[in-house]
């Protein structure tokens, strides 16, 4: 009896959790699921009405059954009226009555919800959003993916908006992505993802004096009957992240520009003006202190670096993707970079050229930075080709102050390293580490 007493004693002594105040469970709620927060009401009535009064909702469905909707109808019906910090809803089937969706949002939009994300993967159905979702003043984050139609223009101002994401959305044309994006008199960063052929934008522009980080993503490869224009006005833009393959760019001076990502593909498909386009807009980056470059445009760099006389001054950091180019162009890409410090570089081994990156002498002098300036040099898919080798030859040569240069290679090849570590030193504190891939994500020290 008396052990039975003990136990029970020690059983309540660690129920710790249900000592904790009523604000506490309910945070703690938050970082769960919302149909698993939802069972803990089973636990006592207590439970029952901290878990109905949580600032997060996250809700997934991949069911078609009725289930789900008659869950959320409940959820919202019996939660109190605090105001709601964030509803997620994620669901991958449509439903025959659509403005169920739309009731959950008039719901969540009166709970002045900060943050809304909402993605509709469904087949043969568009949601139109309600009204309200549009003249909400305490929305502070939306992201909207999926089946979503902006329809006829509709009153647009969210005073508080901060945040905006529209990844792969229909418009009725032009104007109805405009009207967002005007009624948005805050905005400092906004995603698109265009992965959908039929958005019917023919012309984005994204003008906003407000904008600080702009991401763009499209990957479709159309023709010219469908090529696309894109007319960025951002001056106030920090960061610029962009993957894109067709599109005609007509960008405006981006003097606050301080990190870009910029993936653009070239072939022989490429209209004139996209190519125009690009070399437009690479002459609109002068204060970037942080450049990314990927899918062969180094190129293409040089010719409107050389075309726009243009010189990166603030660049300290640059990463590229290297695919069949001479070294040359490289080095001369250095030569606009009077003050960089760290360049990292990587070739490709999936490219069936990378032999033709060839080594075609040294320039005639030595560019400013390998002099004053660059720091740390990383050379990925190292293959040990002769023009490589001449490459790092002339970096450790050349490079005054360089104190790390890495070398990550596809082979492990003893003379290949033996002649790698003969290469005479510009710096006597360089410090050279040779990695080679044992498998593609985890390169290990060239012992």
């Amino acid at each position: 009896m008396m052990d039975q007493s003990s136990k029970l004693s020690d059983s309540k002594e660690k129920d710790r959790i249900s000592n904790l105040p009523d604000e506490i469970l309910s945070h703690i709620l938050c970082f769960m699921p919302t149909k698993y927060a939802a069972r803990t009401s089973l636990l006592s009535t207590r439970w029952k009405s901290i878990w109905t009064s949580v600032h997060i909702i996250d809700l997934y469905s991949n069911e078609q059954s009725s289930g789900f909707i008659d869950f959320v109808d409940r959820l919202l019906l019996l939660r109190n009226s605090s105001n709601l910090n964030k509803f997620r809803l994620q669901c991958q089937y449509g439903y025959r009555h659509p403005y169920r969706l739309n009731s959950w949002i008039c719901t969540v939009i009166k709970l002045n919800v900060k943050e809304l994300v909402l993605n509709f993967q469904f087949y043969q159905l568009l949601v139109e959003l309600p009204q309200s979702l549009f003249t909400s003043v305490n929305l502070v984050v939306l992201k909207l993916a999926g089946a979503v139609f902006f329809g006829f223009p509709m009153p647009v101002f969210l005073p508080s908006l901060k945040v905006l994401h529209l990844h792969s959305l229909k418009f009725l044309d032009d104007d109805s992505f405009q009207n967002i994006l005007s009624g948005c008199p805050v905005l400092e960063e906004l995603d698109i993802e265009r992965t959908n052929l039929w958005d019917n934008i023919k012309t984005l522009c994204i003008c906003s004096s407000t904008l600080k980080k702009l991401r763009m993503y499209d990957n479709f490869c159309g023709t010219s009957l469908q090529q696309k224009s894109v007319v960025i006005k951002t001056p106030v833009l920090e960061i610029f992240q962009l993957t894109d393959m067709y599109s005609v760019f007509d960008v405006d001076e981006l003097p606050s520009l301080v990190k870009a990502n910029f993936t653009i593909y070239f072939g022989d498909h490429r209209s004139e003006d996209y190519y125009n386009g690009v070399v437009g807009m690479l002459g609109k980056i002068s204060n970037v202190q942080h450049l990314e470059l990927r899918h062969g445009i180094p190129k293409v760099v040089i010719e409107a670096f050389d075309y726009n006389k243009l010189l990166l001054h603030n660049l300290t950091h640059l990463h590229l993707q290297i695919y069949d180019i001479q070294w040359s162009i490289l080095l001369n890409l250095l030569g606009h970079l009077p003050n960089l410090k760290v360049l990292v570089f990587n070739k490709n081994k999936g490219h069936k050229n990378l032999e033709l990156c060839l080594w075609s002498g040294e320039p005639k002098s030595v560019p400013k930075c390998l002099s004053l300036c660059l720091e740390a040099i990383e050379f990925s898919g190292f293959a040990g080709y002769k023009g490589e080798m001449e490459l790092v030859r002339y970096l450790l040569g050349n490079a005054m102050v360089l104190k790390k240069l890495t070398i990550t290679s596809w082979t492990r090849s003893k003379k290949i390293k033996a002649d790698v570590l003969k290469f005479p030193r510009g710096s006597s504190t360089c410090q050279l580490k040779l990695l080679y891939y044992r498998c593609p994500e985890y390169p290990v020290e060239w012992l």
